[in-house]
């Protein structure tokens, strides 16, 4: 656990010093002017992470949320890429997973009470009839679960694949005359799996927990959400 610790410090180091830059960036910005260089790229950032909280949640919920989405999408997104860097990946430890998982559906939770207040939400459990309790406490843990889930068992199946993998070649490489110990193989095979498992994946699984987590809260409200 102390490489995921480790890991989980610098990825959020490197987060404070990147924001830190874009807000320097920003305020060197002059309104009417093309923007250029780090302060382009986080409006495009904050503009991507709105383009998902806002067709969901409304104008004013999805910007209000978009802080929360922008920070676990970079954070979840970094901490998959972190293996190419050497570092241990933080979200193929469940209690890492399940931290993120744990505050979407606080959120979710605090939403719900919310719309429908605290009589409202403890009466859901019971409805439509009292025995329907047990089915309604499992569909409101399910997304605690599958958010959880899917992106602990996905980054941890690459890990294991990749780990696997150059196991293989190096005892192939091993039996190459003259290579010895050097994993030729991997070298030449692994760098594509990389692309994939790591790269690839690893942008997806943040995508997809993000605008599932977009999705939970939406689904809470009651009222037209392109109204709000």
């Amino acid at each position: 656990m102390q490489a995921e610790v480790f890991s989980i410090l610098v990825i959020a180091g490197a987060m404070i010093v990147l924001i830190m830059l874009s807000k320097r960036s920003i305020d060197m910005y002059e309104e009417g002017c093309k923007p250029r260089g780090l302060a382009l790229y986080a409006i495009m950032y904050v503009q991507a992470i709105i383009s998902i909280t806002e067709p969901v949640l409304g104008k004013k919920r999805g910007r209000a949320l978009a802080a929360y989405i922008g920070s676990v999408f970079l954070f979840i997104l970094l901490s998959n890429w972190s293996g190419l860097v050497g570092l241990k990946n933080p979200t193929a430890n469940y209690s890492v997973a399940f931290t993120f998982a744990l505050l979407t559906w606080i959120i979710i939770q605090v939403t719900k009470i919310r719309e429908n207040g605290i009589k409202g939400y403890i009466s859901s459990f019971f409805k439509p009839l009292f025995f329907f309790i047990i089915p309604n406490i499992f569909s409101t843990l399910a997304p605690l679960i599958s958010l959880s889930l899917r992106m602990f068992g996905n980054i941890l199946s690459g890990t294991i694949i990749m780990t696997m993998l150059y196991s293989f070649t190096g005892l192939l490489s091993g039996m190459i005359p003259l290579i010895g110990g050097f994993d030729l193989i991997g070298v030449i095979v692994a760098p594509w799996l990389h692309v994939y498992f790591d790269i690839f994946s690893g942008f997806l699984q943040a995508f997809l927990f993000v605008s599932l987590t977009t999705i939970f809260i939406g689904i809470e409200y009651k009222e037209d959400l392109n109204n709000g």
